[in-house]
């Protein structure tokens, strides 16, 4: 792992190209925390119960999770939070948003989650895949 010396954000590739802004995490839901906050924070609960730890690292862009690399993203909104995570399989789900093919083997996919219900055991399967999928490269 490389560490920028500047922000101390840590990198699977050596000079990562990236933004140094920090950004309060707390800003992300302002005006967004009765909806949005609960959301979020159940989500990190699941992720961490359910596939393992989480570093969050709070950018001016969105909020990235970080496991051994950047696994997935979360923006607030005000009535629901949109996530992202990549897969090397194509899934077919009418819950995805938007999918884009990223390379010849990964898809990125955004989920918008409106209700806690949501956070199921089918996507934080998805997740937990995203998740390890650096480690099987």
């Amino acid at each position: 792992m490389w560490q920028c010396k500047k922000c101390k954000r840590e990198f699977s590739k050596n000079n990562q190209q990236h933004s140094c802004v920090k950004f309060p995490l707390k800003k992300h839901f302002a005006g967004k925390e009765s909806v949005a906050k609960p959301l979020f924070d159940d989500y990190i609960t699941k992720i961490k119960k359910y596939i393992g730890p989480v570093k969050i690292e709070s950018l001016p862009c969105c909020i990235h999770l970080v496991s051994s690399y950047t696994f997935g993203a979360v923006w607030a909104m005000k009535d629901k939070i949109r996530i992202d995570f990549r897969l090397d399989k194509d899934i077919k789900d009418k819950k995805i948003s938007r999918k884009i093919k990223i390379s010849k083997n990964r898809y990125m996919y955004y989920f918008d989650i409106e209700e806690k219900k949501e956070i199921d055991k089918k996507l934080i399967g998805w997740v937990k895949k995203a998740y390890s999928l650096h480690e099987n490269k």
